[in-house]
C-alpha cells in the first residue's frame, strides 16, 4: 500500500485560484491565532495556517435562509 503524500508535497489544486489572506483584524482570526500560537508555537507553517483557517470558519457564523 503507497503512503499518502504530505500536505505540503502537494501542489494546489487550479480550481482554487490564488490564496486569499486572513483578515486580521477580526475576532474570529485574532482568538484562532492566539490558540495556534500556543499549540505549534510563533513560526509560521502550513499545518498553523490550515489550523487558523478551519478554526475561523467554525467562528463564523451561518447565516440563516
Amino acid at each position: 500500500m503507497a503512503t499518502k503524500k504530505p500536505i505540503f508535497a502537494k501542489a494546489r489544486p487550479k480550481r482554487l485560484g490564488k490564496p486569499k489572506s486572513f483578515n486580521k483584524k477580526s475576532k474570529a482570526y485574532k482568538s484562532s491565532k492566539r490558540k495556534a500560537d500556543k499549540k505549534f508555537g510563533k513560526k509560521v507553517s502550513l499545518y498553523k495556517n490550515i489550523f487558523i483557517s478551519q478554526a475561523i470558519k467554525k467562528f463564523k457564523p451561518r447565516k440563516k435562509k
